[in-house]
């Protein structure tokens, strides 16, 4: 059982980021929908896998989890910044200063480095809650969430987007919490269709002016409290049944695979279709860059598998 899960965990990260990379691939209406789910899903399914940690381990256990996550964000950050600007290297130091400051700032094939950033926060911070009395965690956790939502909180660009933190650890701390009700029910397939029924209901309103929901974390993009919680779950049992059927096929090998090297992807697909249609000058498509964005940095991810090094650096493996 233990063994299916994590299949079908990898499965859905890699669903999940294939689903990211889609969205930044320039169609409108893919960005505006997958945007409902896409990244809170990725938070809920790393949630999953949260472990808690005690009081008196905290300091070594954080500090380690910063390391492994911060060496790669500054190791790609840097290696882009040479890459698209070996002609220029003078503004390095300025663009050292925009990683450690910046989240909703950095962009280009900076894009989506605001998510790591705030995934770190989201660990450190439940690594603190999960200490207290579950009725503490949760009222933390809701004051938090409501909170996020405030326009004084939304209008302000915080360092490292570390508002995104109030809204993010609702998702990251509802995969920790409920991993064992995923466990029991990721092969429901009523569960998956009533879910997936709902969601497209959802869609269908929207696109006929009934429904004005916008959930963007990145910019702090959310309107609606209540609906920030339904309709992205509504999304999270169709894809994780999915996963859940793809562990019968074949197919699942590869999909493993996009998984495990999904922080990879996260970096680089990016870069590596600005690089396409800037240095290279071919504009590609929405497929070609789904699927360059995904197949190149999995081959990046497993050379960077091969040595110690390349695995401290750009993986964060010690």
């Amino acid at each position: 059982m233990e063994k299916k899960r994590i299949e079908w965990l990898d499965i859905a990260k890699a669903i999940s980021i294939i689903l990211v990379v889609l969205g930044h691939a320039g169609h409108a209406y893919l960005d505006i929908y997958l945007g409902w789910f896409r990244m809170p899903l990725f938070f809920f399914l790393s949630g999953i896998l949260f472990k808690p940690v005690l009081f008196k381990n905290y300091i070594n256990w954080a500090s380690n989890k910063t390391f492994r996550m911060m060496l790669p964000y500054f190791v790609y950050g840097i290696a882009i910044y040479i890459i698209f600007n070996i002609q220029n290297l003078s503004l390095l130091p300025e663009h050292l200063y925009n990683l450690l400051y910046w989240g909703s700032g950095l962009q280009g094939p900076y894009g989506v480095f605001w998510f790591i950033t705030v995934l770190l926060i989201t660990q450190l911070l439940l690594g603190i809650i999960a200490n207290f009395y579950k009725w503490i965690q949760f009222s933390i956790i809701a004051v938090m969430f409501i909170a996020g939502h405030l326009q004084v909180v939304t209008e302000i660009d915080w360092p490292w987007n570390i508002n995104v933190v109030m809204i993010a650890i609702f998702y990251y701390s509802l995969g920790y919490y409920c991993r064992n009700i995923i466990s029991k029910y990721h092969d429901s397939l009523s569960i998956a269709f009533v879910s997936a029924f709902l969601a497209v209901l959802a869609i269908l309103i929207d696109v006929n002016g009934y429904l004005d929901f916008y959930l963007n974390l990145k910019m702090s993009s959310y309107n609606h409290f209540i609906l920030d919680i339904i309709i992205p779950l509504l999304f999270f049992m169709p894809i994780i049944y999915i996963s859940n059927l793809i562990t019968r096929f074949p197919i699942k090998e590869l999909l493993k695979v996009i998984g495990k090297f999904s922080i990879v992807i996260m970096y680089l697909h990016l870069p590596v279709n600005i690089f396409f249609r800037t240095i290279l000058d071919y504009n590609v498509t929405t497929f070609e860059f789904t699927i360059l964005g995904v197949i190149i940095p999995v081959i990046l991810g497993y050379i960077f598998s091969l040595t110690k090094p390349t695995r401290v650096l750009f993986l964060g493996i010690k």
